[in-house]
């Protein structure tokens, strides 16, 4: 047994350990991805806050009209980002044909006091991913490969895979015979072949539980679906969740209500937190879905309490308050936060920030201590055959 979990574990870690450290140092890079593209793009999105204290921003309205006044003819807004600090800025993003039939997504950033552009890229094209900015070329390096669907679904599999190689290298972990003492520290007086297998094997073991977490975690996003069906018998995944096909009323003469009406509705609603995220209606029946962060919430740089607004008279059509959800619902929710430690706040990041360099420790330890022994085997059969002079 031990022997075939060997050879598993060992050809697991040379296929997919590759993808394994190359999802743990792209994720350290995107657990400051906010930091890091504010750095790279320093006049593009840099800190707003007034010379003045005391002035706020301006109606979401009027922001919302400066930003959509630069969307290209054929581009069609579909999201807003509320300033999530008081130095934080305002943006909306819209798609854009790209004539390779995958739509390319832009971002027009604006100065939430004074209401100037800041701002205008490009943020995602999936029919050149190089062009896209640094962060967001990372982003889909670490969950696609940057091969689209094909590539998502191979880091998928891959994640499936290690689940294998973690299991078999617990296994051949654990001490035949002995305390189990020994299995928890390196060995004392040890040459460097033992020192090499001691780090690779003490890495794997002590990062164990927490790896599990992060693959399982990150399984459960790519196979967003297929996780939704395994729950949905023992819990509801989509009971409080916000349905499609939302209308607003015929118009009836009334005018739209306009965005900053809709945030306003959804702050008479909810008094705790802040708003985060508008997408406006999408056509002449289509309603507002506004996003209002709930205090204690687990996720901090989005939210999960949306609620749809009619565009024309306002009424709340639907609340979705994660305080409310059934157990398939929040463990859905977790995935994303649990990935990234964000679920813990800055001590989960700093953990995720060193748990991203294990994969690469696990990967070249395994791949010198392999190498090692397969030149061993190659010198002992010759060695034995070179008579004693």
């Amino acid at each position: 047994m031990r022997a075939i979990l060997s050879t598993i574990h060992r050809w697991i870690g040379l296929i997919a350990g590759a993808y394994f450290a190359l999802a743990g140092l792209t994720g350290v890079v995107l657990l400051y991805r906010s930091e890091i593209d504010a750095w790279l793009n320093a006049g593009l999105k840099g800190p707003s806050r007034p010379a003045h204290e005391g002035e706020t921003f301006r109606p979401i309205d009027a922001l919302l009209a400066a930003a959509t006044d630069r969307v290209p003819a054929d581009g069609k807004p579909v999201f807003i980002h509320l300033p999530k600090s008081d130095d934080g800025y305002f943006d909306l993003i819209y798609s854009h044909p790209s004539g390779h039939g995958h739509p390319a997504i832009g971002q027009i950033v604006v100065d939430p006091y004074s209401g100037a552009i800041t701002g205008h890229r490009v943020i995602a094209d999936p029919n050149d991913r190089l062009a896209e900015p640094f962060v967001m070329l990372i982003m889909h390096l670490h969950y696609t490969l940057l091969a689209g669907e094909i590539g998502e679904t191979i880091a998928g599999l891959a994640g499936l895979a290690l689940l294998g190689s973690l299991a078999s290298g617990l296994y051949l972990w654990r001490p035949l015979a002995g305390p189990w003492r020994r299995a928890l520290f390196f060995k004392r007086g040890a040459g460097p072949d033992r020192i090499l297998f001691d780090l690779h094997r003490l890495t794997g073991a002590y990062v164990a539980p927490l790896a599990l977490v992060i693959v399982v975690s990150g399984v459960c996003l790519i196979f967003g679906a297929q996780t939704g069906s395994l729950i949905a018998p023992f819990s509801s995944v989509s009971e409080h969740m916000l349905p499609q096909g939302l209308k607003s009323e015929p118009p009836r003469g009334r005018p739209p209500i306009g965005a900053s009406a809709a945030a306003t509705a959804v702050d008479g609603l909810f008094a705790d937190g802040r708003l985060m995220s508008i997408a406006p209606p999408n056509g002449a029946d289509g309603v507002y879905r506004v996003g209002k962060h709930a205090d204690g919430e687990v996720y901090e740089t989005e939210t999960k309490r949306i609620v749809s607004v009619d565009q024309y008279s306002g009424a709340i059509l639907w609340v979705q308050d994660p305080r409310e959800f059934t157990v398939g619902e929040r463990i859905l929710e977790w995935r994303f936060p649990l990935h990234t430690g964000e679920a813990f706040g800055a001590g989960g990041r700093a953990v995720m920030t060193v748990f991203g360099f294990t994969p690469t420790v696990l990967f070249l330890t395994g791949i010198v201590r392999w190498r090692r022994k397969k030149r061993a085997r190659h010198v002992l059969p010759s060695s034995r055959a070179t008579p004693n002079l």
